[in-house]
């Protein structure tokens, strides 16, 4: 998505820009769909990790739409504001993994801290019934299906399960962190950045008349319509 933003692509290599705009939309279309229908499970489905993967997806997704709207209105100043929305949102996957693995050290030093794992699971890590039986006599009891439950240490440290315990317990906070700061450094770089606006803005009043828009330099998604 990166190369979309490089000027001399949008300028030089229209066809490319537009090549891989219709891409873009595509795969993260698919990667949305992704996201929702694992979320249920992805680092203990927790509520706060289903709400933020939602939001994510939700927001994502209305940006690539209005940045796709307004470019086929020649509204191009609005396509660069929300494909910027979009990018810095889908960048938020990045900076929560950086918090998620500061705060499991963190938590780890702290301790005191559980989460609860499935026998499913803890199957999928240990490998065998009798490792997990060993280790978490819960799991072994008359009765135990793949979705009985052990508490699981949250501890960065040498055994597998204990660590994705702890990834698991601050996943959530945070993805919302990680939002949270992507959505407002997006506004802020674009409060920064008025004179690229305005410019872009001349730009698309001159297309729009070519075109025979109405009326020419707000015929996308602006303020003033």
């Amino acid at each position: 998505m990166v190369w979309q933003f490089i000027p001399i692509i949008r300028h030089k290599f229209l066809l490319a820009h537009r090549v891989n705009g219709y891409l873009i939309i595509t795969l993260v279309l698919i990667s949305n769909v992704g996201a929702l229908m694992i979320t249920r499970r992805a680092f203990g489905g927790t509520l706060p990790t289903q709400a933020g993967v939602g939001v994510l997806a939700i927001i994502s997704t209305v940006s690539i739409a209005l940045a796709y709207y307004n470019i086929k209105r020649l509204q191009i100043d609005q396509h660069r504001v929300w494909m910027l929305r979009a990018i810095f949102y889908l960048g938020t996957i990045v900076t929560l993994r950086l918090i998620m693995i500061l705060s499991a050290f963190i938590s780890s030093q702290i301790s005191n801290y559980n989460t609860t794992m499935t026998y499913g699971e803890l199957l999928s890590i240990l490998d065998t019934n009798e490792s997990v039986n060993a280790a978490y006599t819960s799991c072994g009891q008359p009765g135990s299906t793949i979705d009985t439950l052990a508490i699981m240490p949250a501890k960065f440290g040498d055994m597998p399960e204990q660590i994705g315990s702890a990834l698991r317990l601050g996943f959530g906070m945070a993805l919302w962190i990680a939002l949270f700061l992507h959505a407002t450094g997006v506004e802020i770089y674009l409060n920064l950045t008025p004179r690229e606006s305005n410019r872009l803005r001349q730009v698309s009043y001159k297309r729009q008349l070519e075109r025979g828009l109405s009326p020419a330099g707000s015929a996308g998604l602006t303020s003033d319509r």
